[in-house]
């Protein structure tokens, strides 16, 4: 039972990695893909806090806090030197890890406030985007969108980041990656006027 658990915990997030990849690829390219064929996105708090590369998030608190506990409440043998040394060092373990954890969902949860029930729907025919906000709607055509400011850290193995879209009308609005078929608005407007700013926490203020 025990080995059946860990083979679970190490591998059944890796096979829904590859079954979503396959997903999005056959969703993205080909004949069904969203220049051909009407679709529908909808982001919901589970595809938003909840994406794979999201989970390593939370395994960052969960390992943090076991470290945590180790270093209140683990047994050291009085024959083991410098025992408050290694309390400290787990307690700096399980500091760092819950810390960054938690400074990461605060970080979604700052992104999720934009973007909090966003519907994004596709018009191959017309070559046209409608982006249902909570409190507007957005019909996007070809030229609408000015330009695009990109916040992001830079970071490839952990990247975190928001989109800032200006339009022609004087409207805006602000996408996270971790938006539901965000990647739809590339498709449709190619070479769009991109600014990067670095900041390594992208919080909207």
């Amino acid at each position: 039972m025990d080995t059946l658990l860990v083979f679970l915990i190490v591998f059944a997030p890796f096979v829904w990695y590859i079954w979503r990849m396959l997903r999005f690829t056959k969703d993205t390219i080909g004949g069904n893909s969203p220049l051909k064929v009407s679709r529908t996105f909808i982001t919901t708090p589970w595809n938003y806090f909840f994406q794979f590369e999201g989970l390593f998030t939370y395994y960052f608190i969960l390992i943090g806090s076991f470290f945590f506990k180790l270093a209140l409440f683990m047994h050291i043998s009085y024959t083991e030197d410098h025992p408050l040394l290694v309390r400290l060092w787990f307690l700096a373990i399980g500091l760092v890890a819950m810390g960054f954890g938690l400074l990461v969902v605060t970080l979604d949860i700052n992104h999720w406030q934009y973007v909090e029930g966003l519907v994004i729907e596709t018009f191959p025919e017309q070559r046209e985007l409608e982006l249902t906000f909570t409190d507007k709607v957005l019909r996007l055509r070809e030229g609408d969108i000015e330009r695009v400011h990109v916040y992001h850290n830079n970071n490839i193995k952990f990247p975190l980041a928001y989109m800032h879209y200006y339009l022609r009308t004087g409207d805006e609005f602000i996408i996270s990656p971790k938006t539901k078929g965000y990647w739809v608005i590339d498709q449709y407007f190619q070479n769009l006027p991109t600014e990067y700013t670095r900041s390594r926490f992208p919080f909207i203020r």
